[in-house]
């Protein structure tokens, strides 16, 4: 099993930039050779949705038509897999955007795609996130004009990173997964009630339920179909107890909210909830996102990644949120898995919210880990046990 392990007779969503069509097809063009009922493009432009914030009436931002929902229903219920392409052709085209706008925007989406969320959160079918480079994105990343050797020298360096260096990628990633895995299921027996992570600027306490459960690698679906939710992954993840997340943590990579670069960032954390912040850049995107809804101010997620990582190891930031968090610890604001708690697949929002587990529209990650960054476990008999140090995983 790799990636997206379509089978024979499911139909395929495929989100792309349209300027990256042909990577779709190519994709496309494997599917239905694997036996693929029906592909389906559906793109995802930034340039027109930077139009829209730009011109739009402000009373038409978080119009969705009512096709969209349609459609979502439909994937859910005759489980389609859906694989989203991340291949940026312009990182800086929502600079400057309007940030409350922005935020009414990803109401709006958000809103009409909570079905199509939650399915996807339980894995109900299979999902698939993964990077294709692009000459503009290559050009951004490695500070050089956009051309075919920007192109190139960004194919070098995600190299080791896709794993492509190796004999078999594909067995490769099936062997990581399963290690990640194994990952996983150490965390689970400490019995961890309480994390500390320190590093320079954080100190921050992020407490676990005792139905939490760590999550990495393949995932697999009700049906039982494994398969590979991002292509690379490098992270072990939970669900914090949300409530009781505590102290201040800096965010040590940029991160794009909304598509707006936000950096230098940081928060403090009160009885679970953001209750002071700041960004060197992109604050008032930040303030937006926030003021979404409650749980936009409370953690949904918090992964553990190795700064070993090839990603790490390559001394790029990719302003990719897929490669990105995989570089590096971090955490999101906005909604948690339902599957990291036992038994959480089946649960409702408020059976969720009563275990602790944040419930939001949204779900951005930011990146707080580094060289210098320490975490310490409590377990339930008290005892404390190192988890990390010096950015490497020690247990």
């Amino acid at each position: 099993m790799t990636g997206l392990n379509l089978r024979d007779g499911q139909s395929l969503a495929i989100k792309v930039e349209p300027e990256n069509l042909d990577v779709a097809v190519a994709v496309a063009e494997q599917a239905y050779r694997r036996g693929a009922r029906y592909v389906e493009l559906w793109p995802e432009s930034s340039r027109m949705g930077r139009a829209r914030l730009d011109h739009s009436r402000e009373e038409f931002l978080e119009f969705v038509p009512g096709y969209r929902r349609e459609r979502n229903a439909e994937f859910v219920r005759d489980k389609w897999a859906l694989l989203s392409i991340k291949s940026p052709v312009d990182l800086s085209i929502m600079d400057g955007a309007d940030a409350d706008r922005s935020g009414y925007v990803a109401r709006g989406v958000r809103t009409a795609d909570a079905e199509l969320k939650r399915a996807l959160s339980n894995d109900e079918t299979q999902w698939t996130v993964m990077a294709v480079p692009s000459a503009a994105w290559a050009a951004a990343v490695l500070d050089m004009p956009v051309s075919d050797e920007a192109l190139l020298a960004m194919w070098k360096a995600m190299e080791p990173i896709l794993r492509l260096t190796e004999e078999d990628p594909a067995e490769y990633w099936a062997h990581h997964g399963d290690a990640l895995k194994e990952r996983s299921a150490a965390l689970d027996a400490l019995d961890i009630r309480t994390l500390r992570f320190r590093a320079d600027g954080t100190d921050l306490e992020v407490p676990l339920h005792d139905r939490a459960q760590w999550l990495g690698g393949g995932a697999q679906t009700r049906d039982g179909i494994p398969f590979l939710p991002n292509i690379p992954t490098e992270e072990v993840f939970t669900a914090p107890y949300a409530p009781g997340v505590s102290g201040t943590v800096v965010v040590t990579r940029p991160v794009r909210v909304y598509g707006t670069r936000v950096a230098g960032a940081w928060f403090r954390f009160q009885e679970g909830t953001v209750v002071e912040f700041g960004a060197d850049e992109g604050q008032d995107t930040l303030e937006a996102f926030l003021n979404i809804d409650e749980g936009s101010r409370r953690m949904g997620e918090i992964a553990l990644v190795d700064g070993s990582s090839p990603i790490a190891r390559s001394g790029l930031v990719f302003q990719n949120i897929l490669l990105d968090e995989n570089a590096t610890c971090h955490f999101a604001l906005g909604s948690a898995y339902p599957t990291c708690l036992e038994g959480g697949d089946s649960m409702n929002d408020e059976e969720l919210a009563a275990l602790g587990a944040n419930i939001s529209h949204q779900h951005v990650d930011f990146m707080i880990g580094s060289d210098g960054m320490n975490i310490d476990a409590t377990t339930g008999s008290g005892e404390t046990v190192a988890i990390m140090r010096d950015g490497r995983i020690v247990l």
